[in-house]
């Protein structure tokens, strides 16, 4: 009887253990930096499953923190509308904290940093600033 030939084992996807890793290390930079701001932010994966599955990175837990946050490390500009749409967060209160990655030689760097939010949202957050 022929021995059957020994098939290699299929190669892991670096990438994508790669991104994730990239995408937990940007949430808790966010969460440091909003917690230096006066709030009281953790990451979604160590505070609620449901939250982390309902689009949300970043959750504070004093209340006080007027939108929900996805955060997003990508080249490309990410579907806002849809994310905010397999999510069940009022979607005026619905951010995504973008940081733009560009390749540049050997490395992908971080070259811009962004909110997209509703006008609604961005109107409420600026009101107080008005001249009234």
């Amino acid at each position: 009887m022929a021995k059957s030939k020994k098939e290699d084992p299929p190669k892991k996807n670096k990438r994508g253990r790669y991104a994730r890793q990239k995408g937990n290390a940007y949430e808790v930079q966010l969460c440091k930096e909003l917690n230096e701001l006066g709030f009281q932010c953790k990451t979604s994966r160590s505070e609620s499953k449901a939250k982390d599955n309902d689009k949300v990175d970043i959750i504070d837990t004093s209340g006080r923190l007027p939108i929900e946050i996805q955060a997003k490390k990508t080249q490309s500009i990410p579907q806002y509308f849809k994310i905010r749409s397999e999510s069940s967060v009022d979607p005026e209160k619905f951010a995504i904290i973008w940081a733009k990655q560009e390749k540049k030689n050997t490395n992908i760097c971080t070259v811009g940093e962004a909110v997209i939010l509703s006008k609604e949202m961005f109107y409420q957050l600026i009101k107080p600033y008005a001249g009234s």
